[in-house]
């Protein structure tokens, strides 16, 4: 009698007789197994407690295992606290310092970007939409292209050098995770909102500092000046008028929220940048030096008259009044924009108010 297979194929009486003496064989062929790694760890008996916020991450670091080092020598997968094996291959990990990454607030960002999920589908009131005249409507529109955009290449740059940090800064690497999958919620929320109320998507952006940011190929640092000192920086001026010129509950909800994930994304950045440069030196001077590039390169695209004019309108409501009250509100959106920015760099340590880009310091008026 032929026996069948889970697949159904028919297996003869004698094959399946011939496998299951060979798997038998197989079996018996397994050595006495050996249990010496169970006495082997760098610190045992070490016990986390939670506390009234449970068992967060920054929590896990105590004994050995709150030990971040400088300089992470090892290039294996191998978690910080865990015995390395001996003959494991290495991988090329090209961010092994510390100062090239760290953030003492990664592992409670991470914490709170997994508790702060929220879900465009269902949360976003979406029943809420109502026609908007067709000047404001194709405006959102636009402004919704571009920052996809913007969460295009936060994903893209952040990806791009996460799986070249090292395991020795795993709360680095989480929160990072948890910043991409913002982003990528951004871009679900915004295409949503663009195709809800009877608009569309509107025209691809110049992408000057995405192509800047894209291209920062110096470390992790480097990408960090320009994708949330310069750009990030700018984005949570735009996310916040947006927010002020909301016309209903959903765009309130999904403005609201993402300025929510933003100023996570921008609390690692710019903590990142300070560990660096006061645990690094010459990491100031060669911020200086980048700093004179992508703000040349910010004040370029700022000159592009699609988000100027789209935002105008929105902020004027209308194209008559987005000629005036509407453009003279964005243009104090980017005035407080680049005064943000030179407060950043007088707290970095990098200042920059005597040093602005001509093209940014004529918004300093408005």
């Amino acid at each position: 009698m032929a026996d069948k297979e889970p697949s159904g194929a028919v297996v003869p009486a004698a094959v399946a007789g011939v496998e299951a003496a060979g798997a038998e064989e197989a079996v018996q062929a397994v050595p006495e197994p050996s249990y010496e790694w169970m006495g082997l760890s760098n610190q045992w008996g070490v016990r986390v407690k939670p506390d009234e916020h449970g068992l967060r991450l920054s929590a896990l670091n105590v004994g050995i295992y709150g030990e971040v080092p400088e300089y992470w020598d090892d290039q294996t997968r191998r978690p910080r606290g865990a015995l390395p094996r001996p003959g494991t291959p290495p991988l090329p990990y090209n961010l092994r310092a510390k100062h090239q990454l760290w953030a003492d607030c990664a592992a409670d960002l991470y914490e709170e970007g997994i508790q702060r999920r929220w879900i465009p589908a269902t949360d976003v009131p979406w029943s809420t939409l109502e026609p908007l005249p067709d000047a404001i409507e194709r405006s959102v529109c636009q402004v919704c292209t571009e920052l996809m955009q913007y969460a295009n290449t936060e994903i893209e740059i952040i990806t791009y050098w996460q799986d070249q940090m090292s395991y020795g800064y795993y709360e680095v690497k989480q929160f990072l995770a948890t910043a991409t999958f913002d982003c990528a919620r951004h871009i679900e929320a915004l295409r949503k909102r663009a195709l809800a109320n009877g608009g569309g998507l509107g025209l691809e952006s110049k992408g000057i500092v995405n192509r800047m940011i894209l291209e920062s190929r110096g470390g992790w640092t480097e990408s960090v000046v320009y994708l949330y000192l310069l750009r990030g920086t700018f984005a949570m001026q735009l996310l916040r008028h947006m927010l002020t010129s909301a016309h209903n509950d959903a765009e309130s909800y999904i403005w609201g929220h993402m300025i929510q994930d933003h100023a996570r994304h921008l609390t690692y950045g710019y903590d990142h940048l300070k560990y660096a440069v006061t645990h690094h030196d010459g990491a100031a001077a060669v911020m200086r030096t980048l700093l004179s590039i992508g703000e040349a390169m910010m004040g370029s695209e700022l000159n592009d008259a699609v988000l100027r004019s789209a935002m105008a309108i929105i902020q004027g409501g209308g194209v008559d009044a987005g000629r005036t009250v509407g453009m003279q509100s964005y243009l104090h959106l980017v005035g407080g924009f680049v005064r943000d920015y030179l407060a950043l760099c007088d707290w970095l340590g990098v200042p920059r108010a005597d040093r602005l880009h001509a093209s940014l310091k004529q918004y300093l008026e408005y």
